[in-house]
C-alpha cells in the first residue's frame, strides 16, 4: 500500500524501494518511525459504539493491493481509515492515494467508506479526505502502474525536481545524473585555472 503513496511522490523512489530493497534512514523516516510506535502495536479498543483496530491488514485481490492500516474505526458497517503522517497534511498529496488504497480494500471487504482521515504527526490534527469516485479510480490507475514498474527491470528516470531535496534515497537515486537529460561531458584530465586567493 505504502507503494501508492511513494508512487505519487516519484516513480524511480517506488522502484528503488520495493524493486531494488533500496532504503536509507533520514531524519525524517526516523520522525515517521516513531510516529507510528502508538498505531504500529496491534489492538482493538472500543468506546460510544466505535471499534478502533490498530495495525489492519487490508488486501485487495482484485486491484492486487495489500498492506497495513495505521488505525481503522468501525461503526456499524462503516469503516473510517487514519493514516498516520509526521509531516503537515498536503491537500491532494501523496498520502491521499495510500488512504485511498485502504479504502478500495476496505470496501472490496464490503465495508462503506464515505470518508478517511490523514492524522498529522506535526499539526496534531486530522484532516479529512472524501473518498469519493475519482480518488478510486486514481487509486486503480496508480496500483497497475506500479504493478507496471514491478514487472520491468528498467528504473524510472528521477524527477531532479526540489522533492529529491529531502528524499532519503538522494544519495542511491542521483537525480542529477539519471534524469535523462543528456549534459556535457567533463574534462576529467585538463586541470582547471587556479582561483583567486585574497591573502
Amino acid at each position: 500500500m505504502s507503494a501508492l503513496e511513494h508512487y505519487a511522490y516519484c516513480h524511480r523512489q517506488t522502484a528503488l524501494i520495493h524493486v531494488e530493497q533500496v532504503w536509507d534512514e533520514s531524519a525524517e523516516t526516523v520522525r515517521g518511525d516513531l510516529s507510528h510506535t502508538a498505531v504500529d502495536l496491534p489492538g482493538v479498543t472500543r468506546r460510544a459504539g466505535v471499534t478502533v483496530v490498530r495495525s489492519l491488514p487490508v488486501g485487495s485481490e482484485t486491484y492486487g493491493l495489500r498492506g497495513v492500516c495505521d488505525v481503522v474505526e468501525f461503526t456499524g458497517q462503516v469503516a473510517t481509515p487514519v493514516e498516520y503522517k509526521v509531516g503537515r497534511y498536503q491537500a491532494g498529496g501523496p498520502a491521499e492515494l495510500q488512504l485511498g488504497g485502504q479504502a478500495l480494500c476496505l470496501i472490496g471487504a464490503g465495508f462503506e467508506v464515505p470518508l478517511g482521515y490523514i492524522y498529522s504527526v506535526a499539526e496534531r490534527r486530522r484532516h479529512p479526505v472524501t473518498i469519493d469516485d475519482t480518488l478510486i479510480e486514481q487509486v486503480i490507475e496508480a496500483a497497475g502502474a506500479v504493478r507496471r514498474i514491478f514487472g520491468t527491470s528498467k528504473l524510472p528516470l528521477a524527477r531532479n525536481d526540489k522533492r529529491c531535496r529531502r528524499c532519503s534515497l538522494r544519495d542511491a537515486c542521483l537525480p542529477e545524473a539519471t534524469d535523462g537529460h543528456s549534459r556535457p561531458l567533463l574534462d576529467l584530465f585538463t586541470p582547471r585555472p587556479l582561483g583567486t586567493w585574497r591573502d
